[in-house]
This record gives structure tokens, sequence and C-alpha cells, in this order.
């Protein structure tokens, strides 16, 4: 059937995720779904979940040792404490008037504060890097047919910041990607600026300078222009605030940069005003100038993890499914795991969840999620799946606006970032971030938000299933206004990692 001619907004992710997940794979995974959930029920207050968890993962993986049975045990529930804990803090922030982003970028700034500048700056690169192209990967498919001493109180003093900004944020990202060009601010002889003085340089790995670059500041493009009009400034390229470039002429610069294509981060007149203010007002932050960048790539990672949120809610295909196989179905108990979903306290809820979802991996039931995938990706997979189920079903009966329920989506998602960050290391952050907000693990997250409402009761599972594709639309509307800056994200990604941390420095705000 063509649904185009009866859907306009149908999504082409509804075809192209199929391999994914077929209704074949989840009814053949739904046994073990409800063995999971109903024995946890039995057994909620007479055995701890630990033990509980360890034996019932023993019985179905009969094949698999007790020490590999232990650690897919240790990983679900260190996994799920861990984005529990998270998603506690983030809230308890966004209450004390926090946002999302800046929480994310203390978080992240906490956990590389053990690291050297390159291996930090390479770390927080891997968490971007991953994002965008989980991001890229869905808006493939989500496309409808359709200096010491006292501050200096110089009225020009932007401008000397400006100068020493362009420098050590060049010099930041030839350290991250190893780029062996560095860039320098020149000082003046004896006190004084020499007139027609170079202002920056950059210098390749023996020293010898490459380029030369004569800064001005000034209000605006014409007081720029009528500047450089005062000087004999031939062999030097002219740096000019962001936003003014194309009012100066061809040889004009919002950045300095090297052969290599190692650069600075523009920065305007309003921002580099910004950061006298805050040095002559008493209120500089004295951090370094790596930390400010951390800082702000943090906040742009964050950013990144919120539309990630937005990406998952246009796909539905996972809730379609659940819908397919569990509607009718009743369990032992489903006043209990509504009452758990419901209250907040489903910690045990999601364990047993993950438990099924990983023994189904193991099995090869669910052949996107391929065996030996680690039992805390999948543990993260459930509990983002079971949170978003959950906002939906606040959405559908009028507790949270359609926005406020996109809000605490992305909450969910940039919690689940932070905790996926502080627990897994080097390249497995990558993978494991891919996995757990692209293709796969949004539309297994679907079937499992899906199936715990319908094990909740049928009325609810069909509340969330409804409002979810109904939200989905919503969603891919949204998705639709982004889906440029995802796109371009992704682009540099492909072409290199410091290209693209440098492109997406431009999402940042100040």
């Amino acid at each position: 059937m063509d649904h185009t001619k009866y859907d306009a907004t149908f999504l082409l992710i509804d075809e192209d995720l199929k391999p994914a997940l077929t209704i074949s794979e989840a009814q053949a995974l739904k046994p073990i779904q409800k063995k999971f959930m109903e024995s946890y029920l039995q057994h909620r207050d007479s055995m701890p979940l630990e033990k509980w968890l360890h034996t019932e993962m023993a019985e179905n993986l009969p094949d698999h040792s007790s020490e590999e049975i232990t650690q897919m045990s240790k990983e679900i529930l260190t996994a799920l404490q861990m984005a529990e804990e998270k998603k506690i803090s983030l809230e308890r922030a966004i209450e004390n008037g926090q946002s999302k982003e800046s929480w994310f970028a203390r978080e992240t700034i906490t956990a590389t504060s053990y690291m050297s500048v390159q291996e930090a700056s390479v770390y927080l690169q891997g968490l971007d890097a991953a994002l965008a192209d989980a991001n890229a990967s869905l808006y493939r498919t989500i496309r409808t047919q359709a200096g010491a001493g006292p501050i200096s109180q110089n009225p020009n003093l932007d401008g000397f910041i400006a100068e020493q900004y362009h420098a050590q944020t060049f010099n930041l990202n030839a350290k991250a990607s190893g780029s062996p060009y560095r860039a320098k601010v020149l000082d003046p002889v004896d006190g004084k600026y020499a007139k027609n003085s170079v202002d920056i340089v950059i210098t390749d790995g023996s020293g010898k300078v490459v380029r030369r670059y004569q800064s001005k500041y000034c209000k605006d493009a014409e007081a720029t222009a009528k500047a450089f009009e005062h000087g004999d400034y031939r062999g030097q390229q002219k740096l000019v605030p962001q936003g003014q470039e194309q009012n100066i002429g061809k040889k004009a610069s919002t950045i300095i940069k090297a052969p290599d294509g190692t650069s600075s981060t523009p920065l305007s007149k309003e921002q580099a005003k910004q950061l006298q203010n805050e040095a002559q007002s008493g209120k500089w932050n004295d951090l370094n100038w790596n930390e400010y960048k951390t800082k702000d790539l943090a906040i742009g990672i964050g950013k990144q993890a919120g539309q990630a949120a937005l990406m998952g809610a246009a796909v539905g295909v996972g809730f379609s499914v659940a819908h397919k196989v569990w509607n009718g179905e009743e369990i032992k108990g489903e006043e209990l795991v509504e009452t758990a979903i419901v209250s907040g306290a489903d910690f045990g809820v999601k364990t047993a969840v993950a438990g099924a979802l990983k023994v189904g991996a193991e099995k090869g039931i669910i052949t996107a999620i391929p065996k030996g995938t680690p039992a805390a990706t999948i543990a993260n997979i459930a509990h983002v799946g079971i949170e978003n189920a959950k906002i939906i079903g606040k959405m559908a009966n009028g507790e949270l606006t359609i926005k406020e329920g996109f809000e605490k989506m992305e909450q969910t998602t940039v919690a689940t970032v932070v905790g996926i960050a502080a627990s897994t290391k080097g390249v497995a952050i990558g993978a494991t971030i891919g996995t757990v907000f692209g293709p796969v693990g949004t539309a297994v997250g679907g079937l499992i938000g899906g199936t715990l409402g319908y094990m909740a009761g049928s009325k609810v599972g069909e509340t969330i299933t409804k409002a979810a594709q109904k939200i989905r639309k919503k969603a891919a509307e949204t998705v639709k206004s982004i889906g440029d800056s995802v796109c371009r994200a992704a682009s540099s990604v492909k072409s290199s990692i410091s290209n693209f941390c440098s492109g997406f420095r431009s999402l940042f705000s100040w």
C-alpha cells in the first residue's frame, strides 16, 4: 500500500528500519519479556534484585558461564544506577534554574578534570562526533515524502583580548588535532608597538612564520575598514570581528588559519566586549583559555544531545510494532507495573526489561543488536525507552504539553549521555552513544517503551502507542527545522574531527 496517499507525514524510516526491528523478531522476544517481568513481580519482595537478575539470566542463558552472567548482571545494574543518578542530578539542577546544557558542561568538565588538555579535547570530540553521527543517521531517514598585574581599564581592551582569544583557540585546536602549527600574539618592544607591526603570527613546527595577521576590532564594519586604511599592512591578513567580514573586503577573515586547515574560533565584537566587561568588572572567571573552550564545547554537545531526543521522538516504528505484538495481551501483576511506572519507582521494572533484551540479543533474536553487545549499552536503551514512554503517557493525559514533553525527552537524553560518558572509556563511548541514540537504539527503545505500556494494561498501552504516533508528527516537523545543521555537522565529521569541532562551535551561545 502507498501510505503517502493517505498520510502526508509518512516517514521513510518506516521502511528503512524494517531490518532493524521486525514484527517476527518482536514476537520471538515477547515470551522472554513476559517471563522476565512476571518472574520479577513474583520475587520482588522475597529476593534481592541482584540475586534475582543473576538467577533469571542464568536460567535463560544456560550456555554462558556463571562469570559471564555475573558480569552481564553487574553491567545492567551499574548502568541503570548511573542513568538514574544523572537523571535526578539534572532534575535538581533544572529546579534550581540551571539549563540542561550548562549542567552537561559542568558534569563533563568534572569528568575531564584529571585529564591533560589534549586528552580532554579528544574525549569531548569523541562525544561530539558520536552524537552528531547518531543525529545524522536518524535525519537521513526522518524525511517525509512531502597578562600579570591589575586588569587594564583600557576601553579598547576587547581588541587585545580578541587577539589572545584567536591565538589560544587556534592552539587548542592544533593540540587536539595533532597539528604542528602554533599561533602567537606578538608582544610590544620596550612596551611600545612599532608602526604597522604584526599582531598575530602562525609558525610551523620549526618555528618559521607562515602566516601574519593584523587584527582590528572596531565598533562596526565601517570603522574597522577605516582602521585598516591608516597603515601599511602588506603581507598581513586582516582579522576582523565575526559579522563584519562581508563589508570589509575579500581578504578579511574572522579566523586565523594555518596551511593544514587548523583555525581559531570566530569572535564577534559583542562577544569580545563581554569578555572585556567581565575582566574590568572583576568578574573574570580566572580559568585558562583551555577551560573556556572545554565549557563551550560541552555546551554544544549538550545541544546535540537534545537534538538526538527530538530525532528519537520522530521515530514511531518501535511503538507500532509493540502495538501489533502486544495488543490484547495480559500479564500477571499488570497493576504493579502500572504503579511502578506512574510512581517512578521503576528501577526493578527497568532491570527486568533490560535483562530480557540482553537475553534476546544473546539468542540472536534482535539481529540489529548483535551477540556480545555490552549489557550496559542495552540497559541504557531500556532506560531511555521507558523514560520516553512515561513522558509520552503524561503528554497524552495532559499532564505535560507537547513542548514540555519534548523538553523532558531532551533532558532524558542529556542525562543518559553524561552517564555513558562517566562510565565508559575510550572509543567505546562513541560506539555506545551511536547504538543507544542511533536508529537501532531508537527503534528498539520504542518497542520497549510500548511493550511496558501494554504490560501495565491494555488501556495504558493503547494510550501510549496512539500518543506516540501523534507526537512523532510534531517531532518530525521540528526535526525539519534542525535538519540542515545536523547534516552539515555530519559532513564535517566525515571530513575530520578537527574540522567538525570548528564547524560545530558555530552553535555556541555566549
